[in-house]
C-alpha cells in the first residue's frame, strides 16, 4: 500500500504574469480541441542556482499533445523594439510529474548581452507561446464533455471545465500551482448557435464562415467570443463552459452585481430558489468582510456530469446539478437546505479562496474551511428559522469527529507533493474540522473580533497568497489572544481529546480519542497529543455560559480550576453539561453520577437545547462505541426517548444514525429480533404522533423527522409500516400525478417497498430511474436497487452501475456503498468484485475523481480480521496498486477492525440487556 511519492512541484525560474488563451477549435463532435496560449513570463533572477533560466523551460501539461513552442525575449522601456526567439526543439514528457519540458534551440536567457546582471535583465519581458491540441475527456477533469437528454429526446453534449486542484494542465500548458497566479484573456471559437460562458463578461464576438477540420467538408459557421482579462488568479480558478442554455438573471439592488443561473434547455425554472440564495448571499459577504466583490457577474452553472459538489471558479462557479436545481413536490427538504449551503459555500470561496488563495494545497484547510463555517453564517442569517447551527454540530461537526478519531486520519494542515496526495486531502479533516475549529476560535475570541480578523486577512492579503500564520496573525492583532498559540496545536496534530472527569480525588485527563478505544501499554508517540482546549459549561441554577477555562492551555493549564468547579456543582447537586453548544472541538466522559443527572436534561422539556441535547447522545454514543464506557449504558441512556412528546429533527437524527450504525454492526447475531425489538419501541409512538401525512402548518423539519422515523422502523422490522410502504410505492408507480409521495419520504418509501417485494420494487424503480432527469429522483432510484438481498441482483446491479453507461460516472458511488453496507453479503460482494476484477476496474476508473470512493468502498462492507487480512495482503501486491486511494483505504482496514473490536468487545453485554427487557 505504501508509495514513493515524487516532489511534483516546480522550480522557479520563470513567474507567469499573464495568459492569452485562445481555443481555435472545441469540437463537440470528435471530442478533441486545439489552441494556443501565449504566457508572459518574468525570470527569477533570485532563485538558486539550479533554478536560474536556461535553454529549458519545463511546466505543467498533462495529455496534451504539444505541437510547437517559441520563446521570445523583448525589450521594453529603452530597450523596447528590439527582440530575439528560439524555436523548440524537443518536448519531454514526465508523466509522474506532470510536466513538460520544453527545450529550445538556443539559450536566448542566459546568452543575451545584456545578462551582465540581473538588474538589466529588469529591461526584458518573455513570451513563451505554445500550440496544443488534446481530448475532451469524459473523465470530469480537465476540460471535459457532458452529455444530456435534449428537450427533443436526442442526446447532447457541452464541454467544460473542472480544474481544481491540478486539472487545468490538461486544458493548456500553464504553469498549475496556487501561488503563481496571473490575469488571463480568453478566446473561444465554436460552432454557431452555441454559448460560451467564462470567468469574465464577453466583450467581444465575431461569426464568420471556416472550413471544417477535415479540409474535405462543407463550410462552417463558426463564432469567436472574446472574454475580458480575469484578475489575478490562480490557474484552478479558470472556466469555460460551451453548449445549449436557458437561463435566469437578477441585479442586486445594493451591489449592481449581476446573479445568472444557467441550465441545460428547459431546467431554468428550477434554478430560481438558487438564484435567490446566491444574490442574496454575495449582497451579505460583500458587507460582511467589508471587501466588494471584485468582478461585475456572477454566474451559476448546472453540468450534467460534475465529479464534485460544485467548483468556485472566479465569476463562473459550476455545480452538480442536483446541488442547484429545485423541483417543487419532488426536492426533499434535506437536499433543498444542501443547495443553499453549497451556494453559500462556493460564494465564500469568491473571498475565501479566489481573493485570497492558499500559498499551496499543504493550506487547502484555509479555503476550504473557511467556506464551510461561513456557508452557515450565510445560512443562518438569510434563514433564521433553520437552526444552521445545530445542523452544523449534527453533521459538519459530527463528521469531522468520526474521521479524526481514526488512527489514519491526518491533520488539517498536511504536507502535499504530488497530485495524488492532493486529492487524498480533499475530505472532511480539511472542511469539517478546519470548519469546526474556525467555529472554537470565533466562540473564544468573539464572533465580531473575529469578523475584523477576517478583514484583515482579506485586505492584506488581496489577490495574493496566504499560510496559515497569516492567518493567527491577523486574528491575533484583531483581539489581542494568543490565537497562534492557541490555534497551532490543532492544525499540526492529528486527532482530538476526551475529557474524562474523575470520580473522585483524580484530575481531568485530555487524551486523544480514539475510535478503537483507549490506548494501553507501549503505543506510537504520534498517536497521542496535546491540544489547548477551551471549555465552557452550563450549569443548574446558573445564567449563561460559564467559563472558558483552557485545558493545556498555552497560558498554562486551566483544567485544575475546572475540576474545583465540577467539585462545587456536584456537591451542591447540580447538573452540569461541558462544551456549551458543542463549541469546543473534543469529546466529554462523564462519571457514572453525572450521567444519572444529566440523564433528565435530555428530554425536549429539560433544561437544555437541542444542540446540547445531541451533543450528549453523540458524545455517550462514541464513547461506548469505543470502549470508554459501555454502549449499554447508551442504550439505556435513550431507551425512554418513545415516550417524548415532541421531538426536534436534529436530536432524533442523531439517535438514529448512531442506532443505525449499531444495528449494521449486530444484524448478523442472535440477538438482532430482540435489538429491533427495542428500536420498535423507541420509535412506534413517534410515528403515531406525526403520521404519514403532514399536517397543516407543520414546520419544515417535520416532514424529514416523520422520514427518519419510518425509516428507523423499517430497520427494526416493523411489519405494518414495510406494507404501508409498498401499498404507496404501488399507488405512486401507477400514477403518479395522483398519489404523489412528498421529496421528504421518497427514498423511504422506496427502501421500505423493497422489504415487501424486493423483485418487483427493483423493477420498477429502474423504470423509474431510466425515465427520470430529475437528479435527486435518479440517485433516490439507485441507492434503493443497490440495497437489494439477493445474491443475483447483486451481480445486476454491479454490472448496470459500473458498465451498462446508463449511470453517470458522478453517480456510481452512491449505489456502490447501499450495496456495501446493507447487508454482510452486499459487502463481500463488493469485496469481491474489487479483489477478481481489479485490472478492469482500474484501467476504467484508477486516478480519476471515483477511484478513492471504489477502493474505500471494496473493503467498508467487510467486518473481520481475517477479511482485513485479506484485503490488506492483496493492496500490498505490487500487481494492485491503489495510488491516490491508498489513505481511503488505510480508513477503510481501520474501519474493518474497529468494528470486529466492538461486537467481541460488546456482544455478551448487549445480548444481556436485550434479554433482559426486549426477549
Amino acid at each position: 500500500m505504501t508509495k514513493e511519492v515524487q516532489d511534483a512541484r516546480l522550480d522557479r525560474a520563470f513567474t507567469p504574469k499573464h495568459y492569452d488563451l485562445a481555443y481555435q477549435t472545441i469540437d463537440l463532435v470528435r471530442h478533441t480541441f486545439q489552441g494556443t496560449v501565449q504566457i508572459h513570463l518574468e525570470p527569477n533572477n533570485h532563485a538558486g542556482k539550479q533554478h536560474k533560466p536556461g535553454k529549458s523551460i519545463t511546466l505543467h501539461a498533462l495529455e496534451l499533445n504539444l505541437l510547437s513552442a517559441t520563446l521570445v525575449k523583448q525589450g521594453k522601456e529603452k530597450d523596447a523594439g528590439t527582440s530575439i526567439s528560439s524555436k523548440a526543439v524537443e518536448f519531454r514528457y514526465v508523466k509522474a510529474s506532470q510536466t513538460c519540458e520544453i527545450v529550445f534551440e538556443n539559450d536566448i536567457v542566459s546568452s543575451s548581452p545584456t545578462m551582465e546582471s540581473s538588474s538589466k535583465e529588469e529591461g526584458y519581458e518573455y513570451c513563451l507561446t505554445i500550440d496544443f491540441m488534446g481530448i475532451l475527456n469524459n473523465d470530469m477533469r480537465g476540460l471535459y464533455r457532458s452529455m444530456y437528454k435534449g428537450l427533443d429526446g436526442t442526446m447532447r453534449t457541452m464541454a467544460t471545465t473542472q480544474f481544481e486542484a491540478t486539472d487545468a494542465r490538461r486544458a493548456f500548458p500553464c504553469f498549475d500551482e496556487p501561488a503563481l497566479k496571473a490575469t488571463f484573456s480568453l478566446q473561444v471559437t465554436m460552432p454557431r448557435g452555441l454559448e460560451c460562458i467564462s470567468n469574465t463578461p464577453i466583450v467581444s464576438q465575431h461569426t464568420y464562415t471556416t472550413t471544417n477540420n477535415s479540409n474535405d467538408g462543407p463550410a462552417l459557421l463558426v463564432t469567436t467570443t472574446t472574454f475580458g482579462k480575469t484578475p489575478l488568479m490562480s490557474t484552478y480558478l479558470l472556466a469555460l463552459v460551451i453548449g445549449e442554455f436557458d437561463v435566469i438573471t437578477t441585479t442586486s439592488e445594493t451591489t449592481k452585481i449581476q446573479t445568472s443561473v444557467y441550465t441545460v434547455p428547459g431546467k431554468a425554472h428550477q434554478g430560481q430558489f438558487c438564484l435567490d440564495v446566491a444574490t442574496k448571499c454575495l449582497d451579505l459577504y460583500a458587507q460582511l468582510f467589508d471587501v466588494p466583490y471584485p468582478l461585475t457577474k456572477s454566474d451559476l452553472l448546472a453540468i450534467p456530469d460534475f465529479a464534485a459538489g460544485a467548483m468556485e471558479n472566479w465569476g463562473c462557479v459550476t455545480y452538480r446539478e442536483a446541488k442547484i436545481l429545485v423541483k417543487e413536490g419532488s426536492t426533499s427538504e434535506t437536499m433543498k437546505r444542501g443547495i443553499a449551503r453549497t451556494v453559500c459555500h462556493e460564494l465564500a470561496h469568491q473571498w475565501f479562496g479566489n481573493l485570497v488563495t492558499m500559498d499551496f494545497w499543504t493550506q487547502l484547510w484555509l479555503n476550504e474551511g473557511f467556506a464551510r463555517f461561513m456557508e452557515f453564517v450565510g445560512i443562518d442569517t438569510l434563514f433564521p428559522e433553520w437552526d444552521a447551527w445545530t445542523e452544523f454540530v449534527q453533521s459538519v461537526y459530527g463528521l469531522a469527529l468520526s474521521l479524526d478519531s481514526m488512527k489514519s486520519s491526518h491533520p488539517i494542515e498536511v504536507e502535499v507533493r504530488h497530485p495524488d496526495e492532493i486529492s487524498e486531502i480533499f475530505d472532511a479533516i480539511s472542511y469539517a474540522k478546519g470548519a469546526s475549529v474556525i467555529r472554537m476560535l470565533s466562540t473564544y475570541i468573539g464572533f465580531e473580533t473575529f469578523l475584523e480578523g477576517m478583514k484583515i486577512y482579506l485586505k492584506r492579503h488581496a489577490y495574493g497568497n496566504a499560510v496559515t500564520e497569516d492567518l493567527w496573525a491577523a486574528l491575533e492583532e484583531a483581539s489581542g489572544a494568543p490565537v497562534a498559540a492557541l490555534a497551532r496545536p490543532w492544525t499540526s496534530q492529528t486527532g482530538f481529546p476526551i475529557l474524562k472527569l474523575p470520580t473522585s480525588g483524580g484530575v481531568i485527563e485530555a487524551p486523544r480519542f480514539l475510535a478503537s478505544g483507549p490506548l494501553s501499554g507501549i503505543h506510537d508517540e504520534t498517536e497521542q497529543g496535546v491540544w489547548p482546549t477551551p471549555v465552557t459549561a452550563l450549569v443548574e441554577g446558573e445564567e449563561g455560559v460559564q467559563g472558558p477555562w483552557v485545558v493545556n492551555g498555552p497560558a498554562g493549564d486551566e483544567s485544575a480550576a475546572l475540576l474545583e468547579k465540577i467539585n462545587e456543582w456536584s456537591l451542591a447537586g447540580k447538573w452540569f453539561k461541558l462544551n456549551a453548544s458543542q463549541t469546543g472541538f473534543f469529546r466529554v466522559s462523564y462519571t457514572p453520577k453525572q450521567w444519572e443527572k444529566l440523564k433528565g436534561c435530555i428530554s425536549p422539556s429539560g433544561p437544555l437545547s437541542a444542540t446540547d441535547r445531541l451533543g450528549l447522545i453523540s458524545d455517550s454514543f462514541a464513547a461506548g462505541r469505543a470502549g470508554y464506557t459501555s454502549i449499554v449504558d447508551s442504550l439505556k441512556l435513550v431507551q425512554d426517548f418513545g415516550s417524548h412528546d415532541t421531538a426536534e429533527y436534529a436530536v432524533w437524527q442523531e439517535l438514529s444514525e448512531n442506532l443505525s450504525n449499531l444495528s449494521s454492526l449486530y444484524r448478523s447475531e442472535s440477538f438482532y429480533g430482540s435489538f429491533q425489538k427495542y428500536l420498535r419501541s423507541v420509535y412506534t409512538n413517534q410515528l403515531t404522533k406525526l403520521g404519514w401525512e403532514a399536517a397543516t402548518g407543520e414546520s419544515q423539519r417535520t416532514g424529514t423527522l416523520r422520514g427518519t422515523v419510518i425509516q428507523m422502523l423499517c430497520v427494526a422490522g416493523h411489519s405494518d409500516v414495510c406494507k404501508e410502504a409498498f401499498s404507496r410505492f404501488k399507488l405512486f408507480v401507477e400514477s403518479p400525478e395522483q398519489n404523489p409521495i412528498p421529496g421528504d419520504l421518497r427514498s423511504i418509501v422506496y427502501r421500505a417497498a423493497m422489504r415487501q417485494d424486493e423483485a418487483y420494487v427493483f423493477d420498477k424503480l429502474k423504470e423509474l430511474y431510466e425515465a427520470s432527469s430529475f437528479p435527486e429522483e435518479q440517485r433516490n432510484c439507485l441507492t434503493v436497487m443497490a440495497s437489494v438481498k439477493d445474491m443475483k441482483r447483486h451481480a445486476e446491479m454491479i454490472d448496470y452501475v459500473l458498465f451498462s453507461g446508463k449511470v453517470r460516472l458522478q453517480d456510481v458511488a452512491f449505489p456502490l456503498n447501499a450495496l456495501a453496507s446493507t447487508t454482510d453479503m452486499g459487502g463481500k460482494t463488493c469485496w469481491n468484485l474489487m479483489r477478481d476484477d481489479f485490472d478492469r476496474l482500474s484501467q476504467k476508473f484508477e486516478g480519476g475523481p471515483v477511484w478513492g470512493a471504489l477502493v474505500g468502498l471494496s473493503c467498508r462492507g467487510l467486518c473481520t480480521h481475517e477479511d482485513a487480512v485479506e484485503v490488506e495482503k492483496f493492496y500490498n501486491d505490487p500487481a494492485h496498486p491503489c495510488g491516490s486511494a491508498t489513505r481511503r483505504l488505510m480508513q477503510g482496514l481501520e474501519a474493518v477492525r474497529t468494528k470486529a473490536d466492538r461486537l467481541e468487545r460488546d456482544r455478551a453485554g448487549v445480548a444481556a440487556f436485550l434479554a433482559a427487557g426486549f426477549a
